[in-house]
């Protein structure tokens, strides 16, 4: 399709299927204008074979040998998506994995003749998740962590990819849970002599993990950071690999320019709802986290029975561009946190920042942002390259966020039976003991939230601070940094637009989970309430 004057190469792509690909640019380059068609069709064939056997196929792979997607010019594209599965199948896509390979290291393959043949393959294949079908006849198989990429090569040559198993994505959960609106306030209490909570042991109440990751979640639609995510529904997250849940982890991934600066990403809120006076912890294990330029990821907990601040909003993982992750607390109480115990607490913890903010009341306009512990704080590279359990642990005394590294996750934790206060103080990033005098009814029930945005009102208006930023070229005077209300201008903006930012936002901007799990104390039999998104319909107050 040729473009017109003017016209947006990333935004034609959204119709045509097709991207800016670097190897598939070298490929048309490079492709011999002298083969004859029958050529073509045997020396593809013998690189498919050579490729199919090779372990691990690479980057390089398909740019030292193009002929890999090449067929005659007089040929049409062959149509490789079978009738029925065109909301299952992407055409014009195929998958790599993180490591840049095309293929699993066992993924050894042999020429063959469909793209279910090849579906079949993969589902017969350890570790598995998705298959790569190319018009030679070449099949390559990825892991559940490989991110699609959309092909841009000859137009007579075709790829589609697509599950180890076609399966209609699940509904939406049901439930007829009360309303959380109505619960008693929250009267703080002390946890005297120590640094932990007031209760010792907890059980497991929920859990999202493995192929069924996904099955107990909101898919929120709606966007108020003025960014560039577009947050998917349930049906179009499995269907562009932006969800994609497995036994060996979740992963959750900004995908592709859908609209003018627009890309897609996702917005998860938990449908229940729990009582911090009472008591819960809440605890994602994980592998990877998203960060980069522009990339803004959270991780937190929030009423929405009320409009925010009321019933509070605690922010577990937060941060934007190049920053250090904070851990905040927003309400419109007069609430602050004990100082002097906070700071005595803090001498077990290990390379903690002394910035901190005691008044947790919480105005914008004011330039008033909530309560900041003094706390340990990473980048998500951080983060990414020390996998291990994030945990919150929020009752009636304040709140406690820990970090366990991976190769240290403790046996009650592993039998889901967790005991926080005998857990040693290193593991502590942030303790927030809450004032009894002044934080009374500061939270009301707490859903759990996880979203991937972009740009907008944190990350593009801290573009200039941010020197990984800068070293994007999405300078001035190509753009304006700081300029959100203008996505056209704005720096952060039109660098999400460009195909410059692909590999990054590919390789970078997706978390990886195992598990997230809610535990409750072990004496509890409190109710399940309703979240109020969930009772809204999707859509927070």
């Amino acid at each position: 399709m040729e473009l017109l004057a003017g016209e947006d190469r990333a935004l034609n792509t959204l119709e045509t299927g097709s991207a800016d690909v670097s190897v598939a640019r070298r490929a048309r380059l490079w492709q011999p204008r002298l083969y004859t068609g029958l050529a073509i069709f045997l020396g593809t064939s013998l690189v498919a074979w050579r490729i199919a056997r090779s372990p691990g196929a690479s980057l390089n792979t398909i740019q030292k040998h193009p002929e890999l997607t090449q067929l005659s010019k007089a040929s049409p594209p062959p149509e490789l998506i079978p009738k029925g599965l065109e909301k299952c199948f992407l055409n014009k896509t195929y998958f790599v994995e993180q490591t840049g390979h095309f293929s699993l290291p066992h993924g050894l393959e042999n020429r063959l003749s469909s793209a279910l043949e090849c579906q079949e393959r993969c589902r017969k294949t350890y570790l598995c998740e998705h298959f790569s079908f190319w018009t030679s006849g070449g099949c390559l198989l990825t892991s559940y962590s490989a991110y699609p990429r959309k092909y841009d090569g000859p137009a007579s040559a075709n790829v589609v990819s697509g599950p180890r198993e076609c399966k209609v994505a699940p509904p939406d959960p049901m439930y007829a849970l009360p309303a959380a609106a109505n619960v008693p306030p929250y009267m703080p209490k002390e946890a005297h002599g120590h640094c932990g909570g007031l209760h010792d042991e907890y059980k497991l109440t929920w859990r999202a993990e493995g192929e069924t990751f996904f099955d107990d979640w909101q898919f929120i639609e709606t966007s108020m950071t003025r960014g560039a995510e577009w947050y998917l529904n349930r049906s179009e997250a499995f269907f562009h690999s932006v969800a994609h849940a497995s036994s060996a982890g979740a992963i959750l991934r900004v995908g592709e320019q859908v609209h003018p600066f627009k890309r897609r990403s996702l917005m998860l809120r938990s449908p229940q709802a729990w009582r911090p006076d009472s008591g819960f912890m809440v605890a994602m294990k994980y592998k990877h986290v998203p960060y980069g330029p522009g990339i803004w990821p959270a991780y937190w907990l929030v009423n929405s029975d009320l409009p925010w601040p009321k019933g509070g909003e605690l922010d577990v993982l937060e941060y934007a561009n190049d920053q250090t992750a904070k851990v905040t607390f927003h309400t419109d109480f007069n609430c602050s946190l004990e100082v002097n115990k906070m700071k005595t607490c803090a001498r077990e913890m290990i390379d903690v920042d002394d910035e901190m903010i005691p008044s947790c009341f919480t105005n914008y306009s004011g330039n008033e942002l909530g309560c900041l512990p003094n706390q340990v704080r990473k980048t998500g590279e951080w983060y990414s390259k020390n996998p291990g359990v994030l945990a919150v642990l929020w009752d009636a005394s304040g709140i406690i966020v820990y970090h366990i590294p991976q190769a240290e996750i403790p046996e009650d934790l592993k039998n889901d039976k967790p005991e926080p206060n005998t857990w040693p103080g290193r593991w502590r990033f942030a303790y927030m003991p809450f004032d009894p005098s002044g934080c009374v009814n500061v939270a009301r029930p707490q859903e759990i939230v996880l979203n991937i945005a972009l740009c907008g009102d944190w990350a593009g208006n801290a573009w200039w601070d941010c020197e990984e930023c800068k070293e994007t070229g999405f300078v001035p005077n190509y753009c304006i940094p700081a300029h959100v209300t203008e996505p056209a201008t704005d720096c952060c903006t039109i660098y999400m637009s460009n195909p410059s930012a692909e590999e990054n936002l590919k390789t970078k901007a997706y978390f990886d989970i195992d598990y997230i799990k809610v535990f409750q104390p072990k004496s509890s039999n409190m109710p399940k309430y309703a979240s109020g998104t969930y009772r809204n319909g999707g859509e927070a107050k």
